[in-house]
């Protein structure tokens, strides 16, 4: 515990270290592969089992020996350290198997995600000049057609119900259109790719501490995605730091995951950790917070990570309101912060259904290898997203001045800590602009996000920089903060979650407000919530900041990291048609 008399400064207190034990500001590192921290974890407790995958379930000792397979086939196709092969596939066992397969080889993943398009496509795999790809099957015709002008070699192509049980292989055919073959030079299916290599010694790479093993791509919530290089130290480190959080990961617990692959969470958080410490996991290839209150229900796993959306649909499923959740241990919530009030409504109902513990949330970045910030059971307040993993520092700085801030001041999130990415592939200018190095040689990642640590050292997110709109009062400009507006909006009873964002003023170069709502109710009448919203606003914000606009939606766009997309809200809100032709 940090007993020394406290300066005001977050980054110098560390209060937040007040909540870890003398073993966990001690420990260090693991210096080995991510397949080494699986394998060594797991080597003794082969007859557990590691995969479970629409009730096929796969033993620990059975991965081993399917990644040992895969990797056999890897080197057959030609696969060599360095190489980089492109993994455009979903949660499903293959997957699983591949990662690590190439992990050991020594090899390069990109993960990307299956939705991209052929443009999209072609570009990842030019970036990195990659020569091998691994598909899944309803991708494979938009694949043939983006890997015309680029140097893939070898394509292999997985069905989704490939390591199904046969008879949820029938009931998959029949609801999807399976491609007959895979026909071509070096163009394989699973099956045969991973026969090739029955005979073959591969030749397994050293570890490499700051050696880059996945490209993976941010969210392009406020430009276009870049690749992000990170290492197995980073991966590890996020792993390793879990232990000591206080939730208690046991072996054979359930971990039910349906978060995708292709993010970074999805590798970092939903596959590696709980392998690493010996859990069940149960894939599901689809990210659908539709369904997931039937899976869960189905499952009753001790956790689970996922977006707003999952949790919400959990709390107000008919079916899930007679469970006892004491079996419930961790609830875990990404993405964009969490609403409070969402949060209040999540949390009761776990209380009152038997779980001991709140939603934990957590705050990341694909720059930091996911995780970085997290809430713990002793370290949990509404509206925060929790503390710093343990060998992390944050510091809020002001954005104008450069200088650190103390306790209760926003400013900008900057993150220290061993997690921090190789850099940006290929991009040294944007690799610089968010990679700060102070007097000391030490490194932070600047992240883009508005926020504020109070004296417990919990973090709060405030939203992004980047949504801070320039504006003019009286010929003196102003700045609208988004973050400031929502949080009015959703306090107001009608609204689920609302979203502001900027639009260019009429014969402009300042912005004014536009605020996009979902209604809990639909049947509630558009006029009477806008009224209440701007009774609200005129009492509490400068009018620069009240909306000029309110529209109504069903939902908002999502990324592909499950965030919303305000660049697509910013382009609806510049059609200005909208109020004159459907507002109420």
């Amino acid at each position: 515990m940090n007993t020394q008399e406290k300066t005001g400064y977050p980054s110098i207190d560390k209060p937040w270290m007040k909540y870890y034990s003398e073993e966990a500001m001690k420990s260090s590192i693991p210096e080995c592969s991510m397949y080494d921290a699986v394998y060594q974890r797991n080597q003794a407790n082969k007859d557990d089992i590691a995969l479970n995958y629409f009730d096929k379930k796969i033993t620990y000792g059975r991965l081993f020996e399917s990644i040992e397979k895969t990797a056999k086939a890897f080197w057959k196709t030609g696969v060599r350290e360095n190489d980089v092969v492109v993994l455009c596939t979903v949660n499903m066992p293959e997957t699983v198997y591949a990662i690590y397969a190439l992990n050991r080889i020594g090899a390069i993943i990109n993960l990307v995600d299956p939705r991209t398009n052929e443009k999209g496509i072609r570009k990842y795999i030019n970036e990195c000049k990659a020569k091998y790809i691994l598909t899944v099957e309803q991708v494979y015709p938009v694949i043939t057609k983006a890997i015309v002008g680029t140097e893939l070699e070898t394509v292999i192509v997985v069905p989704v119900s490939n390591s199904m049980p046969k008879v949820a292989q029938i009931l998959y055919g029949i609801k999807n259109k399976s491609i007959t073959s895979v026909c071509g030079k070096n163009k394989y299916s699973w099956n045969e790719f991973v026969k090739r290599g029955k005979d073959t010694e591969p030749q397994y790479a050293r570890y490499k501490k700051d050696k880059c093993f996945i490209l993976a791509h941010t969210g392009g919530t406020t430009g276009i995605p870049k690749s992000v290089m990170l290492s197995d130290k980073n991966v590890n480190a996020v792993m390793s730091a879990y232990q000591y959080l206080g939730i208690p990961f046991k072996r054979r617990q359930k971990y039910f995951n349906d978060l995708p692959p292709f993010i970074i969470y999805g590798m970092t958080l939903a596959l590696h950790i709980t392998l690493s410490y010996g859990l069940e996991v149960i894939l599901y290839p689809v990210f659908d917070s539709e369904k997931f209150p039937e899976l869960f229900r189905k499952y009753k796993p001790n956790h689970f990570s996922a977006l707003t959306d999952h949790l919400k649909n959990m709390a107000e499923s008919p079916a899930i309101q007679k469970m006892n959740l004491n079996f419930l241990i961790s609830a875990g919530v990404g993405g964009d912060s969490l609403n409070p009030k969402i949060e209040t409504q999540v949390n009761s109902f776990l209380q009152k259904h038997g779980c001991k513990y709140l939603v934990c949330k957590g705050y990341g970045m694909t720059e930091l290898a996911a995780t970085a910030v997290i809430s713990t059971p002793m370290a949990n307040a509404i509206g925060s997203v929790g503390i710093p993993l343990v060998h992390n520092t944050v510091k809020i700085m002001d954005i104008d001045s450069g200088q650190e801030l103390k306790y209760n001041e926003v400013g900008e999130i900057w993150i220290s800590g061993p997690s921090i990415m190789l850099g940006y592939y290929k991009n040294e200018e944007a690799t610089s602009e968010i990679i700060s190095e102070d007097e000391k040689g030490q490194k932070w990642i600047r992240t883009g996000d508005l926020g504020c640590m109070n004296e417990d050292g919990l973090l709060f997110h405030k939203g992004r920089i980047r949504r801070i709109y320039l504006t003019s009062v009286m010929g003196q400009p102003a700045k609208i903060f988004p973050n400031m507006v929502e949080q009015i909006m959703n306090r107001q009873a009608g609204v689920e979650e609302s979203a502001v964002v900027g639009r260019y003023m009429e014969n402009s170069a300042y912005y004014e407000p536009v605020c996009f709502v979902v209604l809990k109710d639909k049947s509630l009448e558009h006029k009477f919530v806008e009224n209440q919203i701007r009774e609200s606003c005129e009492k509490e914000l400068p009018s620069y900041m009240i909306p000029v606009e309110y529209r109504f939606v069903e939902k908002f766009p999502y990324t592909s990291v499950g965030k919303v997309d305000f660049r697509k809200l910013e382009t609806e809100a510049e059609n200005r048609t909208y109020g004159k032709k459907d507002r109420v």
